[in-house]
């Protein structure tokens, strides 16, 4: 009799395979977990724009109109940077070159404010008394600063001084509300320094304006 052929052997799996995957109805082995790449945060929208004053508007300003926005020329300001505007502005020659800040000034008595003629001036000009006690509160805050000098007798460099000092000793002012009125007491004066001041101030403010971005 001849020897019964066996029937082949099917294949040793191999160590370490995983023979379920290949069986019906058993679950393969897990996926491996895809990697996804981080999505970036959204970031924070940029600032809108500061509104500040056109040229046109700030002569506008100087014949009398309000200018709201006048205040964002001084608002962001930090005292470093109000000095190099200032070092900008006497060598264009619109200040005097002597002027110098004001380190140490007597602090008057605050009562005197109300009786002087400058604010009694203002008082009968602003129909509103809104508008008038914001504007006088302004103006006593930059009196206070130069020490007393009496309002009618300021030039350009002492409203700058005191800007300086209200900028640096970060006070609460609002400076269109402080520039309006000294810009009120000098249009009242009779005597011309009142409107050389206000040239003056004219063509500081139009320079400040154009070294000022939004």
């Amino acid at each position: 009799m001849s020897e019964t052929s066996k029937a082949p052997k099917p294949p040793e799996a191999a160590v370490g395979s995983d023979d379920s995957a290949a069986e019906p109805g058993k679950p393969g082995a897990p996926p491996v977990a895809e990697q996804t790449a981080e999505v970036p945060k959204p970031s924070k929208p940029a600032p809108p724009p500061r509104q500040l004053p056109s040229e046109e508007e700030i002569a506008g300003w100087i014949e009398g109109e309000d200018l709201p926005t006048l205040a964002a020329l001084f608002d962001q300001l930090v005292v470093a940077r109000f000095d190099a505007l200032v070092m900008q502005i006497r060598k264009a020659e619109l200040l005097p070159q002597h002027w110098q800040v004001i380190s140490q000034r007597t602090i008057p008595d605050e009562s005197a404010f109300d009786r002087l003629p400058e604010a009694t001036r203002l008082r009968a000009r602003y129909r509103d008394d809104d508008r008038a006690e914001r504007r006088l509160a302004a103006l006593k805050t930059a009196w206070i600063e130069l020490g007393g000098r009496q309002p009618s007798l300021w030039t350009v460099p002492d409203l700058f001084a005191a800007l300086r000092r209200i900028i640096d000793r970060k006070l609460e002012v609002d400076f269109h509300d402080l520039l309006s009125a000294v810009r009120d007491v000098w249009a009242g004066l009779r005597l011309p320094q009142g409107r050389e001041q206000l040239e003056i101030l004219w063509a500081c403010l139009t320079f400040i304006r154009g070294k000022t971005k939004q």
